[in-house]
Parts: structure tokens; C-alpha cells; sequence
């Protein structure tokens, strides 16, 4: 076992934190994780639901959660996705009795307090130095910095892990979690060589089998190699890494050409066969992650699906990564 101040405030065997993952992060899979000896987290969102149902789903997904493992469990939350409703998200975390909660997507000073006020540990995800700081400020416990290969929406200043954790590392005195990149033991070892004291990694558990994502989803990260994803929407300010499918690459022509008028027409456009309400733009990745559709939907995924060559239980990703570390 590796042990290190991560393990130790969360509780957990091995420093290895399961991402927010957005839509893809269910219940089950992280029950899944945990009972491999890392950190599961639910998301702020897991499947979709609309901004007002949102709580009440996450709920529903945390019991699924602590009925499948008596390891901790940490929730998501989305400070960007939860709007007005962060507050109500928190108290909902602490009714059904979670110690742990990771932040991600706006300033850590919003929630930490009332967390803390609540006797929970707080993660918070940054992209660069400043915001490191800015969490060891706001009385922050771990803080999770993402590098430029990880998937999903990408910090501004493209600033990659293996830069990333070392500068983080001698900002702040506060444990330091590498994310971005890491679905090896090797890679485990790498961001401990840095002065990261554990890893985060979402695009290592979802071609798993508790993953809810759909299987047309999962196949294309098992076929995938060291070119499988692309950055789309630089543009536009919405900076993305997914899965290089037919939409992906005409949003990374849109890029090279300055399209911006074209591009969000295509943003604005669901696919062709939506039936169910939601923006446009969440029709997409609700389309590829869920539904499947691996032509006119978006994936999020990051470069570290060139590590996946099966579909197996998230447990065993946890065990295997821990094994050869």
C-alpha cells in the first residue's frame, strides 16, 4: 500500500481519487472505486436531469452508493452546474451523512466555509498556481490540480501535468493531487516523483462495467490510441477535450479557420434524432456519452484513454494501477 497525507485525511488505502466525470459519474461506479481501495465520487449531475431535480438525483445516486460499499464516498460539486442551488446541493451532501465533498468550477471561498462549519474534508480542482493558493487560503485540505490531457472542459491557460503538479507542489503547503493524464501505476509513480501525494483519473473508469455511460462509448475508448482524442472550441472560450468523432473534427476545422459564426450554429443545433430537454449543447454529450452516437454526439475524454485496453470492473483499475505502482 502507498500511504501518503491523501490516504490518510480521506481514509482510503491506495491515493488514487476518482474524477467528478460529469454525466458518466453514477452512483455505482463510485461504490466501485472505493471498494477498490480509492476514492468514489458521485457527480453533480450523473446521467442529466434539469438544474432543479438535480440534488434529489445526486441523492438517489449517493444511496446507490453506500448501499454497494461501506468505504468513504466524496461528492462532486460543480459550483458552475449548481448555480443557486450549491448551497441546497451542500446540505443534501451532509443529510445523507458524506465527509468528504471536491469543488471544481468556480472560486473555492463560495463553499469551503459552510463545508468546513460542517466537519467536512474539502477538495477543490484548479488549473494553475493562482488558484492553488487562492484554496490554500480559503482553508482548502487537498487540493486537485488538473493538467491540459485531462478530458472535458480545460483551463485556460493549457498548462500540462507535468508542469503543473511540481509548480502547484512548491506553491502551497496543502497535499497536492495530480489529475490529467494518470491511468498507470507508472503514471502513479510519476506524480509522487513530482511531489503529488496521489492521483485523480476519470477517463480510466469509464470503460467500466459500472460505468452508466453507453457500451458504444466504452468501445470507442478501448479502440483508441495516443491520437484518440482532439481540443475543440478553442474559439469560443470553451476550451474542450473529447473524443475525435465526425463533430469533433468539423469543431476543429471551425477552430483552424476562426468559424465562429459556424461554430455555434453548431452548438446551437441538437442531433438529429434528440428527444429529450435539454440545451442544445448538453444534447451532444448527452447523445455520445449516453446514447451512444459516436458521429453527431461529444465524448469527453482525456489523452490517458490510450492507457485502456479492456472494459473491466473500476475496482480492478483501482487494484491493477495500485499492484504495478
Amino acid at each position: 500500500m502507498i500511504k501518503t497525507r491523501v490516504t490518510e485525511l480521506l481514509g482510503i488505502d491506495t491515493p488514487i481519487l476518482e474524477g467528478g466525470m460529469a454525466i458518466a459519474g453514477n452512483g455505482e461506479l463510485a461504490a466501485a472505486v472505493s471498494n477498490g481501495g480509492g476514492l468514489g465520487v458521485v457527480s453533480s449531475n450523473p446521467g442529466w436531469s434539469k438544474q432543479s431535480e438535480r440534488t434529489e438525483n445526486v441523492r438517489q445516486h449517493l444511496r446507490r452508493a453506500k448501499a454497494l460499499t461501506d468505504k468513504p464516498i466524496c461528492a462532486n460539486m460543480s459550483l458552475q452546474l449548481l448555480g443557486k442551488y450549491a448551497e441546497q446541493h451542500l446540505d443534501m451532501v451532509v443529510e445523507e451523512g458524506l465527509k468528504i465533498v471536491v469543488t471544481s468550477g468556480g472560486s473555492p471561498g463560495v463553499l469551503t466555509q459552510k463545508a468546513k462549519d460542517y466537519g467536512l474534508i474539502v477538495m477543490h480542482v484548479v488549473a494553475n498556481v493562482c488558484q492553488a493558493r487562492r484554496s490554500e487560503d480559503s482553508g482548502v485540505d487537498i487540493v486537485i490540480c488538473e493538467g491540459y490531457e485531462a478530458g472535458g472542459i480545460e483551463g485556460a491557460d493549457e498548462i500540462t501535468s507535468m508542469v503543473l503538479i511540481p509548480s502547484v507542489v512548491q506553491a502551497v503547503s496543502i497535499p497536492v493531487v495530480g489529475a490529467g493524464g494518470f491511468g498507470r501505476g507508472n503514471g502513479l509513480i510519476a506524480a509522487l516523483a513530482l511531489g503529488a501525494e496521489g492521483i485523480q483519473m476519470g477517463s480510466a473508469f469509464l470503460a467500466t462495467k459500472e460505468c452508466h455511460v453507453h457500451q458504444n462509448f466504452k468501445q470507442a475508448i478501448v479502440e483508441a490510441d495516443d491520437t484518440g482524442t482532439v481540443m475543440i472550441q478553442r474559439m469560443i472560450g470553451r476550451l474542450s477535450r473529447v473524443i475525435k468523432t465526425p463533430r469533433a473534427l468539423q469543431f476543429q476545422d471551425m477552430d483552424k479557420r476562426g468559424a465562429v459564426d459556424e461554430m455555434e450554429t453548431l452548438m446551437a443545433a441538437a442531433p438529429s434524432d434528440a428527444n429529450i430537454e435539454k440545451a442544445p449543447t448538453m444534447d451532444a454529450q448527452w447523445h455520445g456519452q449516453m446514447g451512444g452516437d459516436m458521429v453527431e454526439g461529444e465524448a469527453a475524454a482525456g489523452q490517458s484513454i490510450a492507457f485502456v485496453q479492456e472494459i473491466k470492473s473500476a475496482s480492478d483499475v483501482v487494484r491493477d494501477i495500485a499492484a504495478e505502482a
